[in-house]
């Protein structure tokens, strides 16, 4: 099955730069307002790129003709390489894309093999013949014998899982809701041979990708923050200060609804995702970015050329002698997640950033790890440490004990530990 990708072919613009009262200008104008209204979805109103509104806002799709004849096209947009407003897409971003897909999931499967250089395939066939020492490696191997799949019988472009993982991303990037998002999947299930493996619904997709490390943990807390229901709470009803009901009651009768937890806070496990970090060749070499490029002017460019980093050198020596080991920074802050600036909603994101890496690097969105979801509707307050309970244990479990982490870039084995860093502008 191949999916056409609008939108990837370069759009005429020698138009843009003739006369505006000529009939050349005027024809490449409709051509272009209409091939960028189909290329989005056919839409009442699109962005409008005339010298007046550049881009700014939106008009009907006739208006947007209109200006362009009348006052013609903004200076700026018009050298742009790109007209992305409008529905093309850079050659080397789809690359990137296209590619980025399937990374994820590649360096999820060479955790589960014990190569390491993971793209010989004569050492992979040997790896694979061996024998899983634990069950918990013979079922995902087995899982990732299904995920390899094609898509059906004879397909020669898609397995099971890079057409889930290529449908899923556009339901994330269009903001498909998920109803939406299950009809698409039957309907393409229907249009492929019968035989095919494509799942058909969202919940199914989550269950699919979760066993590959996509997922979170679910752990439900009390509606007035006291408590999560997680080891000695696991089992109660009821929370033990404020007896605050655990699940949600109806409104109108009071009637208990079993089963649906009147708050839920959403935990993305760190430590396979710390491994799977240095499963990445690239990545295990940019790590060891802060340990031989410190500041030698006195210049502040980096954590690493801070007070507080040379006080965790000088206090943990053993620590600071391992360039692999990771230094972190927690970071949150409340948001509004339906961006309704009158709705009184606000969701806790909980960030850690890695100072390992080049200052390039390390704030860039792909190399922020999100680990907590605090729900809302209002703030937690004081009552946020109630929240953080499982990212610190398992960040105290890294310090104290450490996990056995392999390194692709060094091809050894290490045990990574952690350390927080204060924000070098804060107080000791």
């Amino acid at each position: 099955m191949g999916l056409e990708l609008v939108g990837v072919s370069k759009m005429d613009k020698s138009w843009v730069w003739l006369p505006r009262n000529s009939i050349e200008y005027e024809k490449g104008a409709t051509k272009f307002v209409y091939a960028s209204s189909r290329r989005l979805g056919d839409p009442s109103e699109m962005f409008c790129p005339c010298t007046d509104c550049r881009n700014l806002c939106h008009q009907p799709i006739d208006t947007v003709l209109e200006h362009l004849v009348i006052k013609g096209m903004n200076h700026k947009y018009k050298r742009n390489g790109c007209w992305s407003k409008h529905g093309e897409i850079r050659a080397d971003k789809l690359e990137a894309e296209s590619s980025s897909e399937f990374g994820a999931y590649e360096l999820i499967r060479t955790a589960y093999f014990d190569g390491e250089d993971h793209s010989d395939s004569q050492n992979q066939n040997e790896n694979d013949s061996k024998e899983p020492s634990t069950k918990e490696e013979s079922d995902f191997r087995e899982k990732l014998k299904d995920a390899e799949t094609p898509l059906y019988y004879g397909c020669p472009k898609y397995t099971k899982v890079s057409a889930i993982m290529r449908l899923y991303r556009i339901k994330v990037k269009s903001g498909m809701s998920e109803n939406y998002f299950d009809q698409l999947l039957s309907l393409v299930h229907d249009i492929l041979p019968g035989e095919n493996v494509l799942l058909t619904s969202t919940n199914e997709i989550k269950k699919f990708l979760k066993m590959f490390g996509f997922g979170y943990d679910i752990i439900h807390a009390c509606p007035n923050d006291c408590i999560l229901y997680r080891k000695e709470y696991e089992l109660r009803d009821t929370c033990p200060r404020c007896s605050a009901f655990r699940w949600e009651r109806d409104k109108h009768t009071g009637e208990e609804k079993k089963g649906i937890p009147a708050k839920v806070l959403r935990y993305f496990p760190i430590k396979d995702r710390f491994k799977r970090m240095f499963r990445s060749k690239k990545m295990a070499e940019d790590l060891r970015w802060h340990f031989s490029n410190a500041s030698d002017d006195g210049t502040m460019r980096h954590p690493v050329d801070s007070l507080a980093w040379a006080q965790v050198n000088y206090k943990w020596p053993q620590f600071a002698a391992e360039p692999r080991n990771l230094r972190l920074g927690l970071s949150t802050d409340g948001m509004n997640p339906f961006s309704i600036q009158n709705t009184k909603y606000s969701t806790w994101p909980v960030l850690l950033v890695n100072y390992n890496m080049a200052p390039t690097m390390c704030m860039k969105a792909e190399n922020i790890m999100l680990t907590l979801l605090i729900p809302g509707p209002t703030t937690p307050n004081n009552n946020i440490d109630v929240y953080l309970a499982p990212l610190i244990d398992d960040l105290k479990d890294l310090w104290s004990d450490g996990i056995q982490v392999y390194d692709s870039f060094l091809k050894e084995s290490f045990t990574l530990r952690h350390r927080f860093h204060t924000p070098p502008a804060a107080k000791e």
